[in-house]
């Protein structure tokens, strides 16, 4: 990533410490390790293409025929990645043939927009839980299959399940996938939230026309140069001290909408991968310049206990302001343009404030430029998460959470029954 002079990362009040330091390159040498003897599983993963003739076989259920609206059941982590890829080739094409729909909420109304802007007879589903017991994940499918039942139309050549099939173990996506005879594909052993840049987020990217194995190589790449490069992974194991510091709060804000999936990912990963043991740093966001009107007053002024990420993009795109009499400083500017002159301005203001801020410029917003972010904050998160003494991989907390739904639901159908 940062040999490439189009990326530009800045930084300001970043301050680690010289014991920290030591420690970072301690465990970047570590990690370097583990990864050349394929001891950690998503690097094992970008660092080869063996199952993207698979992914591309996977697809072709898709796009076989002609494909007007692909629709992804599945939330979280299930979804994210592959949001996060799509919604970034679609700003670079817009006029693509193939909508792209995402059912991850149990919001009715959500529901309801998208099963009513849709045909069966030109649309496919997949249903992604790497469980299989995602509460929303099998309301949803179960809601679809009734809806294209309810329209005489064939389940079975409608819907794809991905899910990690365990055969001791009773998962109700695998159930409702046998008793349609839907296809099913196997979900990586990766948990959902890093597991963008596997099957998980490159099957559904590629059936709405991305080239899985550009995205790949970019991630291999990418995770090089940070080894090669570390200075972002060095400023980011900040983070590893902030209940000291008391700086608790890692604000990311976003300039450009099709970043937003990106955001919302990362937000997942930091806080799901390094929330444990009262340790971590909250990881809120903005987006810029819309949260300059409803939060940079408490960035600015409020107390100083949050550490700033800025992640913008480096061009001029878009459309031209008219020459004005009433407004010339605007006059001739992209909308690209003033969006970052915007993000410049807001940063050289936290940055005068003795905040502690940084920036990430990337060239364009693609699909390749996320996979590289991807990769870099994978790395980042990682590297936190054992200067914290924490276990990455768990959500215990998320855990218990699902327990109580599940008991909760069960009682309510008990007492249905018994009403």
């Amino acid at each position: 990533m940062y040999k490439n002079i189009k990326y530009v990362f800045n930084s300001s009040g970043w301050k680690v410490n010289e014991d920290l330091q030591k420690r970072t390159n301690n465990i970047l040498s570590s990690i370097r390790k583990k990864r050349q003897a394929k001891e950690i599983p998503i690097f094992s993963i970008i660092d080869s293409d063996n199952d993207i003739e698979e992914i591309i076989k996977h697809s072709k259920f898709f796009t076989n025929n002609k494909l007007k609206n692909f629709v992804l059941i599945g939330t979280g982590g299930s979804s994210l990645g592959a949001d996060s890829f799509i919604k970034a080739n679609q700003y670079k094409y817009v006029n693509q043939d193939t909508g792209f729909h995402i059912l991850d909420n149990l919001d009715p109304n959500s529901v309801s927009k998208i099963l009513n802007s849709i045909e069966p007879t030109n649309s496919k589903f997949l249903a992604v839980s790497k469980s299989g017991k995602t509460t929303e994940t099998i309301a949803l499918l179960l809601i679809v299959i009734n809806w294209l039942v309810s329209k005489k139309f064939k389940v079975e050549e409608s819907i794809m399940v991905m899910c990690q099939e365990k055969h001791d173990e009773f998962q109700e996506l695998i159930e409702i996938a046998k008793e349609y005879n839907l296809k099913i594909v196997q979900h990586e052993e990766i948990g959902g939230r890093f597991s963008a840049l596997t099957s998980t987020g490159l099957l559904p990217a590629t059936i709405m026309g991305l080239d899985p194995y550009s995205i790949r190589k970019t991630a291999r790449k990418s995770l090089n140069n940070a080894f090669d490069n570390s200075k972002f992974i060095m400023k980011s194991s900040k983070f590893s001290g902030s209940l000291k510091l008391n700086n608790n709060l890692n604000c990311v804000i976003s300039y450009g909408d099709a970043l937003s999936p990106l955001v919302a990912w990362y937000k997942q990963l930091w806080n799901e991968s390094l929330g444990k043991e009262a340790k971590g740093s909250f990881l809120l966001t903005g987006k810029g310049g819309l949260d300059q009107h409803s939060q940079l007053q408490m960035w600015l002024d409020g107390p100083n206990i949050g550490s700033y990420t800025f992640l913008k993009v480096n061009n001029n795109n878009g459309f031209k302001i008219p020459e004005s009499k009433i407004s010339p400083w605007l006059s001739g500017l992209s909308l690209g343009e003033t969006l970052n002159i915007m993000a410049e301005s807001t940063y050289d203001a936290l940055k005068e404030n003795g905040r502690a801020v940084r920036s990430i410029s990337i060239p364009d917003i693609s699909a390749e430029s996320i996979a590289s972010l991807m990769t870099i904050f994978t790395l980042e998160i990682l590297v936190v998460a054992e200067l914290l003494g924490v276990d990455p991989y768990t959500q215990d907390a998320v855990e218990a959470i699902k327990i109580n739904t599940f008991k909760r639901l069960k009682k309510y159908e008990h007492n249905k029954k018994t009403t």
